[in-house]
């Protein structure tokens, strides 16, 4: 009896002993468990605040619209590079000339001879190279542009109305109603100037109004007229007429294809900008969010999103869009590649 009873406590004492291995096991679980926990809360916290995007609400187009219907027909000629050092080209002109075939190279050497200090003769090249083809907005937008930005707005207007009278196009149309937002830049600074940069805004509405009964998917007149309503004071009632212009330019975007890479961010920081100089900054963050997920690099929708909510209104009713801000009416965003 002794013996059995020796030989089962020498057996238990070979047994394999469970407990400490139990006791790893659970440790590991203590260790593990509060791990899972952190990341579990991390990811739940992640879904509930990172920004969640919500499609816009954009007027209904047609499935096909023209490059003519958007008022682009001719973007690619727009893109056509410049002849190489124009001033030494043989072919230029010693005096301006209305021709067709020179107004590339004209428009290239009056541009040049602008950067030389040579104003008058540079504005006879580029005026030569926009009479030669009227409708062209490339030569008009540079003509224009130049005599803008050396205040010669009266000669803008001289010029722009009368071609306005020769050939009535679209074209020509917007470059008109253009010349008077650039007239806006002579008016007494705010508030003293109020009303004389009404007056001008109004009568760019006016034309681009008319315009856009007969071409209402033209983009360079919606993302026009949409910024003569957005610049507008808040308590003067413009910011639903910009909401929808702005809607019809972002949504009209889709039809660019290959063209406007370079406003697709405008148009879509603009109509962002409608709803955050009206107060609705959470309706102004989604727009820019979406325009994110076109254009991921766009820098102008980065700088948006990287204003405090908070300050918003403020920026938005100061040096983005408030009064005394200049709009800017170059057009070759519309052809650009990118930006």
């Amino acid at each position: 009896m002794k013996l059995t009873i020796q030989g089962q406590a020498e057996e238990r004492q070979t047994l394999p002993k469970r407990f400490p291995r139990r006791t790893r096991w659970r440790k590991a679980m203590v260790i593990v468990l509060p791990v899972l926990a952190l990341l579990v809360a991390a990811a739940g916290g992640y879904l509930v605040f990172r920004p969640r995007v919500q499609p816009l609400s954009l007027p209904a187009l047609p499935a096909h619209i023209s490059a003519a219907e958007l008022g682009l027909v001719n973007w690619q000629d727009y893109q056509r590079p410049f002849p190489a050092d124009p001033l030494s080209n043989p072919n230029l002109p010693r005096s301006p000339q209305v021709s067709t075939t020179l107004a590339l190279l004209q428009d290239a050497a009056g541009q040049a001879l602008i950067r030389q200090g040579q104003l008058g003769r540079g504005l006879a090249y580029l005026q030569a190279a926009t009479q030669a083809e009227p409708d062209n907005l490339r030569y008009a937008n540079d003509y224009r542009i130049a005599l803008r930005d050396h205040g010669r707005y009266g000669e803008e207007e001289v010029f722009f109305s009368h071609q306005a009278q020769l050939v009535s196009t679209s074209n020509i149309t917007i470059s008109l109603a253009l010349v008077y937002v650039d007239e806006m830049r002579a008016c007494p600074k705010p508030p003293d100037g109020l009303v004389c940069q009404a007056q001008d805004s109004s009568r760019s509405i006016s034309v681009l109004d008319k315009l856009l009964t007969q071409h209402p998917y033209n983009i360079v007149a919606r993302y026009a007229r949409g910024l003569n309503h957005l610049y507008w004071p808040s308590l003067m009632g413009h910011l639903p007429k910009a909401q929808v212009d702005l809607q019809y330019a972002v949504a009209l975007t889709r039809h660019l294809g290959s063209s406007g890479n370079a406003f697709i961010p405008l148009a879509y920081a603009a109509l962002g900008d409608v709803f955050a100089k009206d107060g609705q900054t959470d309706a102004a963050r989604n727009v820019w969010l979406n325009g994110k997920s076109v254009t991921p690099g766009a820098s102008i929708l980065d700088s948006r999103l990287g204003i405090p909510q908070d300050q918003l209104v403020s920026e938005e009713n100061g040096p983005l869009r408030g009064l005394g801000v200049y709009v800017d009416t170059d057009l070759t965003i519309f052809w650009k590649s990118g930006r």
